[in-house]
């Protein structure tokens, strides 16, 4: 069973902390339970935690709770060795508005005092100091690779920094909210969303959302082709290069047709269309098939960092272009490869 949660080609668009979910899903007060972990799915795309429960009525409840992923979690010092089966924890979150049983978890206090947080941005709950989050990252590698540290301009593995410690040097119109520009088309598609409807059928995201996550991405040349590949759910994208092909004459599917172009030696400018999926995030956002976007990744010259740009333009669902800007940069990573996702074949 698959999880998209955590925030995010891009574009968590949505920055809060149920950036894989709509919140429309989840009550939005904070709710405290305590209870016996019974169960750890540690595994990719996300993290699960199963909580056994004691009701009002005396009846044993298990809770299906879900975290980060692997990558988010690990950058920040969260591991699986921090938890034990059998233990009572305290866990704070938000439950589904939809299922009796499934619970957005991002602070966990173990029964030794330790207070984890185990999704990417949170504060402290019970204690003055907790394990996890961003802010407790570094720019040490998650999952060492020699070969990707030894650089090879733009095509090696990219990460996200630590916050605050890079600055993105392309500049312009400042980045509007999504739910200031989207129009009302695009914000009905929210009541019909259902993101375990989803993820149990393991459907993979489209563009825009399956890039620019807070994951390691990975530019790979292939003939006069180049591969973007993401790490969160191990997609890989085709950037056309030199093509004659019109992209209106290519099928629609999910990532659409991609058409890229060096605008000098360290610029690439892409152009995507032909776009199927059918929300701008997945938070049920809508998105219509005459959604355009328009990326621009730019290599600085000591070639150790990626300054990017995505517009997103879509006549229907946007009121104007929705705009991400962001940098990665080079730690020496690699991609984790591994995605485990099978789909649930009994209904809720």
């Amino acid at each position: 069973m698959i999880r998209f949660i955590l925030t995010g080609l891009l574009l968590a668009i949505s920055v809060s902390a149920q950036a894989h979910h709509s919140m429309t899903h989840f009550e939005e007060a904070v709710t405290e339970m305590e209870g016996v972990l019974v169960d750890i799915s540690w595994r990719n795309p996300h993290v699960f935690f199963f909580l056994e429960t004691e009701e009002a009525n005396g009846e044993k409840k298990t809770w299906e709770m879900e975290a980060g992923t692997i990558y988010v979690l690990g950058r920040a010092g969260v591991t699986r060795d921090l938890f034990t089966l059998g233990e009572t924890v305290r866990v704070a979150g938000n439950r589904s508005g939809v299922y009796d049983d499934k619970f957005w978890v991002e602070n966990i206090l173990t029964e030794n005092g330790n207070e984890v947080l185990v999704v990417l941005n949170g504060a402290p709950r019970w204690n003055d100091e907790l394990i996890g989050g961003r802010s407790s990252w570094n720019n040490e590698a998650f999952i060492r690779d020699e070969v990707a540290a030894q650089g090879n301009g733009f095509f090696r593995v990219w990460s996200p920094p630590v916050r605050g410690s890079v600055t993105p040097r392309l500049t312009g119109a400042p980045t509007n909210q999504l739910a200031n520009i989207a129009t009302d088309a695009s914000k009905a598609a929210i009541d019909g969303w259902d993101p375990y409807a989803f993820d149990d059928a393991c459907e993979l995201p489209g563009l825009p959302r399956v890039n620019h996550g807070p994951h390691p991405h990975s530019f790979v040349q292939e003939g006069e082709n180049i591969l973007l590949v993401s790490e969160e759910f191990y997609i890989t994208r085709t950037i056309h290069m030199n093509s004659d092909v019109d992209p209106e004459t290519q099928p629609l599917s999910p990532l659409g047709y991609s058409v890229g172009r060096w605008e000098d030696e360290n610029t690439l400018i892409v152009e995507t269309s032909r776009i199927n999926f059918p929300y701008l995030n997945l938070g049920g956002y809508g998105q219509s098939e005459q959604v355009h976007i328009t990326e621009r990744y730019v290599l600085d010259d000591e070639e150790n960092r990626m300054d990017y740009e995505v517009i997103i333009r879509d006549p229907v669902m946007l009121n104007e272009p929705y705009i991400k800007r962001d940098v990665w940069v080079d730690i020496g990573e690699s991609i984790n490869e591994e995605y485990d996702c099978v789909p649930k074949t009994a209904a809720h």
